[in-house]
């Protein structure tokens, strides 16, 4: 049990442990008498304490009229521990009374009855399980209160929380050598003022536990400020890496400043008028390379003494550079929707638009553009940006403009070449892949072409096809195909995404 620092705390816990010990060996009407007196003090004891507790949180809610953001979470903690200790402390009263009624109850002063009772506590706290529960309740309070303080003073507060639950070192039935319980310990065999009292010293021990934690919850209002004990001045440009033409903007303040005093302030030779303390100097940049803004900051002391500081800062002024790249590579191709890259350092991509001398350019959204071309050649795409409220050409570039290349026939997955019969008597027709090509997705449908197949010891066989599929007339020659034949394809014409149809010559295929 740990004892709190105020001295009338420490009396009223030192009289408690004499008296708990003289229950050993006789209760005695003085003993009793005793007990009442140290039920009172403790009584005492917990209405100050209470009053106490009740002036820290108010004090919560005055910091939260002038901090509500860093406050909130705070006092949100306070409130919690407060209805925490609260409960408890109601839960326990309610057992005071439980023995009391027990023990005969009150007289018409409100004094108890029989006081002397030892059977009440025993019934109570033992016959009824009210003692475990309370051991369970007390235990679960502690762990909770002990969240609430910060992760580097838990240990602390694990060593001094006054609510602690333990059984002292003397242990009962010598007969049978078995320890005694924390209910048996502090309960069994008690006069009812002692258990009362007993009761009372544990609502103590909730209220200084409450305390402690509330006093370091205030505590981590200020250690989360910070404590300014110096001035300097600081510069904030609007880009240190700027093109020719942009304007360079400078906001120039000290450190913990105050926008009730107006420092005077001279940037690069010129006086500059201050703000609520802010001062704001702006300069077109011209010049390639690193440059510098220099300069002082001057603000009255409280005595009225004019005290200067001086400040620099760097910055590099760069040519115009422009990145436009395809992202299929350096080439656009008629029919499809080619994806551009487009950006421009030193210039937010909205400001960035783009143009090309062919075909259309649409911007799908910041530094992204969908180019469509339609005959092939060159192309020119060219770079706009608004900068500083005026257009500026950010650069250009030529690219390719190509068809889509052809694709390549097949039957199945195979190619023109040898092909086995039993493989090529299962396929409906004939196919156009476009192979290795850097768009996903491309197709090429199979407008129309003639077959031919020449089977050994059989006709020749020959269709039109208006489609990918094998003519109607030529199925079954080709579900008769047996090894060394020949399946002949020509006039092949197919079409692509870009809407032009190919002739794509003739193939064929020998089976084995």
């Amino acid at each position: 049990m740990a004892l709190p620092k105020d001295p009338r705390q420490k009396m009223i816990n030192f009289m408690y442990l004499v008296l708990t010990a003289m229950l050993a060996l006789n209760v005695s009407a003085e003993i009793l008498n005793a007990f009442n007196i140290v039920n009172n003090s403790i009584n005492t004891s917990n209405a100050s304490i209470t009053a106490k507790n009740d002036i820290g949180y108010q004090q919560f809610d005055e910091k939260m009229k002038e901090d509500p953001t860093r406050v909130a979470p705070l006092r949100a903690k306070a409130q919690e521990v407060k209805k925490l200790s609260s409960d408890m402390f109601t839960y326990i009263e309610g057992l005071k009374e439980s023995i009391i009624r027990e023990s005969g109850g009150r007289d018409e002063h409100g004094d108890i009855k029989s006081k002397d009772n030892l059977d009440a506590p025993t019934r109570v706290m033992e016959n009824q399980k009210k003692g475990p529960e309370l051991e369970n309740k007390l235990k679960d309070l502690r762990n909770r209160l002990l969240t609430f303080v910060r992760p580097d003073k838990k240990t602390q507060f694990e060593k001094t929380l006054p609510l602690r639950v333990e059984i002292g070192k003397s242990t009962g039935g010598h007969d049978s050598g078995v320890p005694k319980t924390w209910t048996t310990y502090h309960f069994n065999m008690v006069p009812t003022i002692a258990a009362v009292t007993i009761l009372g010293k544990f609502q103590n021990d909730i209220k200084n536990s409450e305390s402690l934690v509330l006093d370091d919850l205030l505590d981590q209002i200020d250690a989360t400020q910070f404590k300014f004990d110096r001035i300097r001045p600081f510069v904030s440009l609007n880009s240190k890496n700027l093109m020719e033409g942009q304007t360079l903007t400078a906001q120039i303040a000290v450190g913990a400043y105050s926008t009730t005093v107006n420092p005077t302030i001279v940037v690069n030779g010129q006086t500059i008028q201050a703000q609520e303390g802010l001062g704001t100097f702006t300069m077109p940049v011209s010049g390639i390379g690193e440059k510098t803004i220099s300069g002082t900051v001057t603000l009255p002391k409280p005595n009225g003494e004019m005290e200067s500081y001086s400040f620099s800062e760097n910055y590099n002024v760069g040519a115009s550079t422009t990145s436009i790249s395809a992202d299929k590579m350096n080439v656009l191709y008629i029919g499809l929707p080619n994806p551009i890259s487009i950006s421009a350092a030193g210039v937010p991509a909205e400001s960035v638009n783009a143009s090309i001398n062919v075909g259309s350019i649409r911007k799908q959204g910041a530094g992204n553009y969908i180019v469509t071309v339609t005959n092939p050649g060159r192309a020119i795409i060219n770079v706009v940006a608004s900068v500083d409220g005026k257009t500026k050409s950010l650069g250009s570039k030529e690219f390719r403009v190509k068809m889509i290349p052809d694709p390549v026939l097949k039957v199945g997955v195979n190619k023109s070449g040898v092909m086995k019969a039993a493989d090529f008597k299962v396929q409906g027709g004939l196919r156009a892949d476009l192979e290795n090509f850097e768009f996903e997705g491309v197709k090429y449908d199979v407008v129309s072409y003639r077959v031919g197949i020449e089977a050994r010891g059989r006709d020749y066989v020959e269709g039109e096809a208006n489609s990918a599929y094998f003519p109607s007339n030529v199925v079954s020659a080709i579900r008769s195909l047996r090894a060394g034949d020949q399946v002949y394809f020509d006039n092949v014409k197919v079409k692509g995404p870009d809407g032009i149809v190919r002739n794509m010559g003739n193939t064929s295929f020998k089976l084995n």
